[in-house]
């Protein structure tokens, strides 16, 4: 079992927005006394806490690159909403859950939140796991908001899901757009983690839409996450001499095959989605040089919201969150306190219906306007490019 860790952003006279660990005996205590929620509301007695939950990856591959950047950021977005009166009269504690990078602990963490009384759920990163909570809250009749999951699925699971980043289908059909018309590339090899819905779902889309656009894919090989010789593969792309490989999977694995392809003479540009990002200099070292990836925000983007909670992000923490992972979770907890507000109730199916509402939300990655299938509608696509070992900005696109 997991522990709980609850975090209270309201702000104090000796260090405003200074966020305090709660201890877990209290929480227990108020468990006991409020049992608990899905669906309804649990009656909150005035001046007490409404509880968000903060799924992320603390342990697990997942967190590799990623570290504690979902969870600051979604920190920081709750000392804003209390530093703003809370939600409704109610100060929010933020519940910390580990989804230890595989979908049955995201599953289970899910299920804690539930239990918990948070009255919404935010959380990622990656779509397996982020299937699996939704799944979850969907039968909790509780909210959830996929910070940062691309997959089509997610959001498939049921009305009480809802996607803050972009979708696969979008990144998919702008990275063959860009192959296309940026690379002039007319044959493509794809190599595919059959292992991961991302992977499996992004590769789908890339082929159809590079093919509609002209293209041709002239090789399509997978491989599972934990190889780590994927000769065969490349010996076929090797032989077919493609324009471009795309390789829709994650950091770790991504950047031994983009290695492991330099190294046997491939000179073919590679692309990769928003699963790659900078943690690629690491397992792909001077290989990556020149290829591109997608993402959701970048400082040099276009959305001033974003730049504000990077500095934020920065004055908190010392450092800079170079990946869109935080301001994606700030943009989640957000767009639900936007709701909230808007349903002036702590019902969880107001909740839902106002959410279902959220239109021109000014958000860090961007303006957020929920869909019919409670997908944000023309989200940027930011294209990155590694030079010198470092992910630069490279555009962005709609």
């Amino acid at each position: 079992m997991s522990l709980l860790v609850f975090f209270s952003s309201r702000p104090s006279p000796v260090a405003p927005g200074r966020i305090r660990l709660h201890c877990l005996a209290g929480f227990l205590c108020a468990l006991v006394l409020c049992g608990p929620a899905g669906g309804r509301a649990v009656a909150q007695p005035a001046g007490a806490p409404v509880r968000i939950a903060a799924i992320y990856d603390r342990t697990g591959e997942a967190s590799v690159g990623t570290g504690q950047r979902d969870f600051r950021g979604a920190a920081l977005a709750v000392a804003e909403v209390n530093a703003s009166g809370g939600l409704l009269g109610h100060p929010v504690e933020l519940v910390e859950l580990d989804n230890a990078g595989t979908p049955l602990g995201a599953r289970q963490a899910a299920k804690q939140a539930v239990a918990a009384g948070a009255v919404a759920v935010v959380g990622g990163p990656w779509s397996g796991m982020s299937k699996a909570m939704a799944e979850v809250c969907q039968q909790a009749r509780t909210p959830f908001l996929a910070s940062i999951a691309t997959h089509a699925d997610v959001t498939r699971m049921g009305d009480c899901a809802f996607r803050i980043c972009f979708t696969d289908d979008q990144q998919g059909d702008l990275l063959a757009r860009f192959a296309l018309l940026a690379l002039s590339a007319k044959t493509a090899a794809i190599l595919v983690n059959v292992g991961s819905d991302y992977s499996m779902g992004l590769a789908a889309t890339f082929s159809t839409a590079f093919t509609a656009g002209g293209g041709r894919v002239v090789v399509e090989k997978t491989f599972k996450t934990n190889d780590t010789d994927f000769s065969t593969q490349l010996a076929a792309v090797a032989q077919a001499g493609p324009d471009v490989v795309f390789v829709p999977s994650y950091a770790l694995e991504s950047g031994r095959i983009v290695r492991q392809a330099v190294s046997m003479g491939i000179t073919s540009a590679f692309l990769g989605g928003d699963g790659w990002g900078p943690a690629m200099a690491e397992s792909g070292r001077e290989a990556i040089s020149g290829q591109y990836y997608t993402t959701h925000w970048h400082p040099e983007a276009p959305f001033p919201a974003g730049r504000a909670v990077a500095e934020a992000y920065r004055a908190a923490h010392g450092e800079s969150p170079l990946q869109p992972d935080a301001i994606l979770a700030h943009d989640a907890v957000m767009v639900l306190a936007d709701a909230v507000r808007r349903a002036g109730s702590l019902d969880r199916e107001k909740i839902v219906a106002a959410l279902a509402r959220t239109r021109d939300f000014p958000g860090g990655t961007g303006t957020i306007t929920f869909d019919e299938s409670r997908n944000p509608q023309g989200k940027d696509v930011t294209i990155m490019r590694f030079e010198g070992g470092q992910a630069v900005f490279h555009a962005t696109f709609k």
